[in-house]
């Protein structure tokens, strides 16, 4: 740590448990990747120098009907119908990501979703990502302070999941006549960098998997660009004591985080039986991140309505936004949402978007 007046600026490392996705709302579709199922690689292609080496070998009424056509597999359509090679490509690529079990032959490609890139195309984590994380954890450790409420202001009963977080958060008193203006809030003092870039070696294609109660797995058609386990993330954190007069420490911190992995395990967890092969991890000094890790390691329902009520609440909100997912059927099941998010790495199952914290 290093301290700069009111500034304390600490050394924050994530290392990634299971495989974490931030997504940049792009979709790459299954036409425009190429899948090489020898090397078990999936690349990337520079759009505009793909098409300038179409155009140069004259291939481009012929990519024009591929693109068009029922044919998905775009490694097939440049060796067997424009008789190119590696070498002839290789200079229009962009990355290459390892596939694992996200990706076989026998199956239909699926479109990726994309991490987010800065304006080099480098992979990072941004800092706001981590920040809404330790917002989460901060937030359940206050309510739990004070003890559950018997509803949802009213206010805001139309808006399933949501907490009157200025009670919490919104303390400075800045604005008094609009409490819940965001200048009045703590989270104004605590601040975190983007990361350091990530090199693409560390990135691979992760499945999304499904866990239900009784274990059973069921595996959606969607496939992410993602950080691979065992990758350290490097950002700073800022604790600006000038706002937060020492609400907010590294120490309370800490133990906010604890507190909130003790608290996922057993109100959530203890509900589902763990699927086979299901790597040996600890939830404990972990945040949960990114697109994947599940609505319950982002939502405060439960902890603020109790677990009896919470249930009830988030069972109707997923029934009215899922109609076809058997939501209804949740409070018998005694957990709401009724699923766990897994990925599939090295033949192990993995938590989506686990990671390790250390603050120094």
């Amino acid at each position: 740590m290093k301290q700069k007046g009111f500034l304390e600026v600490y050394d924050l490392t994530l290392k990634t448990i299971g495989p974490l996705f931030i997504g940049d709302g792009r979709t790459i579709l299954k036409k425009c990747y190429l899948y090489d199922s020898r090397s078990g690689s999936v690349s990337i292609f520079d759009e505009e120098k793909l098409f300038a080496l179409l155009a140069q070998r004259n291939l481009i009424d012929q990519y024009e009907q591929f693109m068009l056509g029922r044919m998905n597999n775009l490694y097939r359509f440049l060796t067997q119908d424009c008789h190119l090679q590696e070498r002839d490509w290789k200079p229009a690529l962009r990355y290459t990501l390892k596939v694992g079990a996200a990706l076989d032959e026998e199956h239909s490609l699926k479109d990726i979703h994309c991490f987010v890139r800065n304006a080099a195309g480098q992979v990072y984590l941004p800092g706001s990502s981590v920040k809404g994380a330790l917002r989460t954890v901060l937030l359940h450790h206050m309510i739990r302070q004070e003890g559950e409420h018997d509803q949802l202001e009213p206010s805001r009963r139309e808006r399933f999941g949501s907490i009157p977080e200025s009670r919490y958060l919104h303390t400075l008193r800045l604005v008094k006549n609009r409490p819940d203006d965001m200048v009045n809030s703590l989270m104004r003092g605590l601040q975190v960098s983007d990361s350091l870039p990530i090199p693409d070696s560390r990135m691979i294609l992760a499945s999304k998997i499904d866990c239900r109660p009784d274990g059973s797995l069921s595996k959606p058609n969607v496939c992410r660009e993602s950080i691979r386990p065992d990758t350290e993330i490097h950002l700073k954190l800022t604790l600006d004591q000038s706002v937060l007069q020492g609400t907010v420490t590294r120490e309370s911190l800490t133990a906010a985080i604890d507190a909130f992995d003790e608290y996922y395990w057993d109100t959530y967890l203890r509900h589902f039986e763990e699927p086979a092969r299901t790597a040996e991890v600890y939830y404990e000094n972990c945040l949960f991140l990114g697109g994947g890790s599940g609505f319950f390691s982002k939502s405060l329902v439960y902890p603020y309505l109790g677990e009896k009520r919470g249930l009830k609440l988030t069972a109707e909100m997923m029934t009215q936004m899922f109609r076809k997912h058997y939501h209804d059927r949740d409070e018998a099941q005694g957990i709401s949402p009724h699923t766990v998010k897994y990925t599939e790495y090295g033949s192990k199952l993995y938590p989506m978007g686990m990671c390790g914290v250390e603050i120094q």
